[in-house]
């Protein structure tokens, strides 16, 4: 597709930060200075930092005094807290955000998962393309927004710069050579082959220090994960943000055959709204199979965030 024909309003299948047209499509918009050096950060490496300004810090404040109550013992992370938390919802959904990644991908965001944590997740390098993806591919980013200032030894985010423009690993390009590709394959082959695929390239790691109110944006083949916790008493108040992108196929690489086509498909909810956001391929709504329609449902008549 060429950069004309995308931007008289065809929705583009490569988003724009990582197309060769890039600086067409530039030259042709009519972006703030603040969009382009976004979308500019976001091409060269993977990430971008926005301040999301004052009203959002309050609603950090908010965010966390609702979520707090879920942190009992045993408890690192919350999922989907958007279902009884406005604050949650609401940086979720952040007009502003909204704004940048539709230029940066020439296609609209919507948020579909939120997580919360209180500490850092200590979680080991990936990608997020093993865990949600999207047909055509790379309609998928991540919104890492800090709830409180981020200290040192509170276990930072580390990340490599540039690494999302290597190759998208899939199970089966990790070695794991099966149809039905599972959790265990994921840990005992894809993790560890993954690794060495970052270190084989020897991008450099960095940390992101964020203050309360700063939203870490990464595109989603960004190698990314959590340092350890040098001051185990510290915390980390966070909320992450999941978006995908509209008119896309959506599904779960790590239990899917990507080359075969066998893919472990998701519907998606809108946070914004509530409602589910039907997968569609070239542009046409996808056949879903009962059983996995009935889980959804079942996810969302329960209503309540998932503590983990």
């Amino acid at each position: 597709m060429s950069v004309l024909t995308a931007l008289r309003g065809s929705k583009p299948t490569v988003p724009w930060f990582e197309s060769e047209h890039l600086d067409a499509y530039l030259e042709r918009s009519a972006f703030d200075a603040t969009t382009v050096r976004f979308i500019g950060d976001m091409a060269r490496d993977g990430v971008a930092v926005v301040d999301l300004g004052e009203k959002a810090r309050a609603l950090c404040d908010q965010a966390v005094a609702e979520t707090e109550p879920y942190f009992t013992p045993g408890i690192t992370r919350v999922q989907d807290a958007w279902r009884r938390s406005s604050a949650v919802r609401h940086l979720a959904s952040w007009p502003p955000m909204r704004r940048l990644l539709r230029a940066a991908y020439g296609r609209d965001p919507f948020p579909f998962q939120t997580l919360n944590f209180r500490q850092g997740s200590q979680q080991s390098i990936h990608s997020d393309a093993i865990h949600f993806h999207a047909d055509p591919e790379r309609f998928m980013c991540g919104v890492w927004i800090a709830l409180e200032d981020v200290q040192p030894g509170a276990g930072p985010l580390i990340y490599h710069p540039g690494s999302h423009k290597l190759p998208v690993m899939t199970m089966r390009a990790a070695g794991v050579n099966s149809p039905t590709p599972n959790y265990s394959d994921y840990e005992a082959t894809y993790v560890p082959r993954y690794a060495e695929a970052i270190a084989e390239s020897g991008l450099p790691r960095t940390r992101a220090l964020l203050k309360k109110g700063q939203a870490f944006v990464w595109a989603a083949n960004l190698a990314h994960g959590g340092s350890p916790i040098d001051d185990p008493g510290s915390t980390r108040r966070s909320l992450v943000v999941h978006n995908y992108f509209a008119g896309c196929l959506y599904y779960t690489p790590m239990y899917s055959d990507v080359e075969a086509g066998r893919l472990l498909l998701r519907l998606p909810p809108d946070v914004r709204t509530g409602f589910w956001r039907w997968p569609r391929r070239k542009g046409c709504p996808v056949r879903l199979s009962p059983k996995l329609i009935a889980g959804f449902l079942h996810h969302a008549r329960l209503g309540e965030p998932i503590a983990m």
